[in-house]
């Protein structure tokens, strides 16, 4: 795929005529633009049921956004609007990025990088909810999931901000991974392994991830 421009003054033009559901992404693009922090996006727009679109820019040095790539994605069996854990939707809003991980090596990404061993969780317990966890420096009987038995999810993928002050209860281990032969997640937002790879490579800590209702 051809990368794509996106100017200021294209985001402009679509707020002023496109439709309402044009603004949001707009808006987000444009708001974004402005932040020097932030220098990836990727847009998660769903569509129906578990299915969605995911959109893929770059910040370039003028400020406006080059699409990278768009593809489709899976998130939550029961689509968007994530309230409580064990209700299999994915969370709308606008996220950032805790750290990288992945059950194969670091394909290069310059994000923190867990290496997916057999003592890593993404816990669910107590002490240590919604958090990604080495049992052998936080000693515990974990119950959460244990990450290297998600293959291929977990070959590759990022954590997000979702419940930043790991509230129990509230839903845990909100990831950005890889696909698997289901249709859906249990609340994540899955793509394809070479799409993860190249976000990835072409990521930073200023990624943000936008979910939401296309």
């Amino acid at each position: 795929m051809t990368p794509i421009r996106i100017s200021f003054f294209a985001i402009l033009f679509a707020m002023a005529f496109g439709t309402a559901n044009a603004d949001k992404w707009t808006d987000i693009l444009q708001t974004y633009a402005a932040d020097t922090t932030t220098r990836q996006i990727l847009l998660v727009k769903c569509t129906q049921g578990s299915n969605a679109e995911v959109e893929f820019y770059i910040k370039q040095a003028d400020n406006s956004w080059l699409l990278e790539r768009a593809d489709t994605a899976h998130i939550g069996e029961k689509g968007l609007g994530k309230q409580r854990e064990g209700d299999k939707k994915t969370p709308e809003g606008n996220f950032g990025i805790r750290e990288a991980f992945g059950i194969k090596a670091n394909p290069g990404t310059v994000i923190p990088y867990i290496d997916v061993t057999p003592t890593i969780y993404a816990c669910g317990d107590r002490y240590y909810y919604n958090q990604i966890i080495d049992t052998k420096k936080k000693p515990h009987r974990c119950r959460g999931e244990h990450m290297i038995k998600y293959v291929p999810s977990y070959n590759y993928g990022l954590s997000t901000t979702y419940n930043p002050n790991n509230i129990r209860g509230l839903g845990s281990a909100i990831f950005f991974h890889c696909t698997s032969e289901s249709p859906s997640t249990a609340g994540c937002v899955a793509v394809t392994e070479d799409f993860m790879v190249q976000i990835l490579q072409k990521s930073d800590t200023g990624l943000k991830i936008c979910i939401h209702q296309k």
